[in-house]
């Protein structure tokens, strides 16, 4: 019984997940292709001196925000030692690019969850000016991390070519399925020895501070641990139980929009000569903060929300009871 549930978990984790992941790909894909991300990079030139940084490196950030972190390493590689950079501006650019990448897979699965694309878009691109502009106040002013960067991560660049992109996608695809099945067992796992039970209990004061229910628990270890594009099914799954509700989905999806995949993402940007100043401890106080703000404005104007940013599917879920 318990494999026969399991494998039930991984197929309905898997299928809703995939629906958004296989057209996006191709959906990136065609607009990188057409020069979508040079074109966005103009807009953002000017925003980038707003955080303290060269325009030159805002082709970067688009990147990230486009496609994802990993493309947006190979231009940091060929452009960044061309440039003279502080460590501050270089840990301001990890941050920036660890609050808004991969937006057009992570806004629809967000969608899917029942949040408004475009809402999710906007709320993590104004997040993460508003974040990084007060990250390069700080450093400004206490001239924290003033000292040049010295360039020592490389990452080989893709093969060329587009029978090896989709071999790579493919490759992709079978990873994010491995990766679900691994958090999928660990979850029923830890229901069968109760140690799901625990969890709530701990984790409890923690979300119902941020207006998050307990029964929210597994969107946030998922989101805060995989991230988005690999707990999206996860997420997705939670919300179509119905046994949530509406305030805590709105307000887990939003924390882990800013907060998600601490320690693959996180390493990277470290990896890559980020300081932990920002890219651990930042990312995370701005994140929860930016939360906490959220919760606010939502118990405030929560039928504005539910009017103009929440979907039908979110609309019906139930009232949150008090927590």
């Amino acid at each position: 019984m318990f494999f026969k549930n399991l494998a039930q978990e991984i197929k309905d984790v898997t299928i809703p997940l995939y629906k958004i992941l296989i057209p996006f790909i191709f959906i990136v894909k065609f607009l990188e292709e057409m020069g979508a991300i040079e074109l966005l990079s103009k807009f953002f030139e000017p925003l980038m001196k707003v955080i303290g940084l060269p325009a030159e490196l805002g082709i970067i950030l688009v990147t990230a925000i486009v496609v994802n972190i990993y493309a947006a390493l190979i231009l940091f590689i060929n452009l960044v030692p061309s440039l003279d950079l502080t460590v501050a501006q270089i840990t301001i650019l990890t941050v920036a690019m660890l609050l808004s990448h991969n937006l057009p897979v992570e806004s629809a699965i967000s969608k899917s969850a029942g949040v408004s694309f475009w809402f999710a878009t906007f709320y993590r691109i104004i997040g993460t000016f508003i974040s990084c502009w007060i990250l390069n106040v700080i450093y400004s002013h206490f001239n924290f991390l003033s000292e040049t960067f010295v360039m020592t991560f490389t990452i080989d660049p893709p093969e060329p070519g587009l029978l090896i992109w989709l071999k790579d996608q493919f490759f992709n695809l079978i990873y994010v399925f491995v990766i679900i099945v691994v958090m999928v067992t660990f979850l029923e796992i830890l229901k069968v020895i109760g140690v799901e039970k625990f969890l709530r209990r701990v984790l409890s004061p923690p979300l119902k501070f941020f207006g998050i229910s307990d029964a929210a628990m597994n969107i946030i270890i998922v989101g805060i641990t995989l991230g988005l594009q690999f707990g999206g099914g996860i997420l997705i799954k939670e919300v179509n139980s119905g046994k949530i509700d509406k305030q805590s989905v709105f307000l887990s999806i939003l924390m882990i929009n800013l907060i998600h995949a601490l320690f693959e993402d996180t390493l990277l940007m470290l990896l890559v000569g980020g300081h932990y100043s920002g890219v651990i401890f930042a990312r995370i106080f701005f994140g929860l903060v930016i939360s906490l703000l959220m919760l606010k404005c939502y118990q405030k104007y929560s039928k504005f929300f539910e009017k103009h940013v929440f979907d039908e599917k979110l609309r019906l879920l139930p009232e949150q009871n008090k927590i």
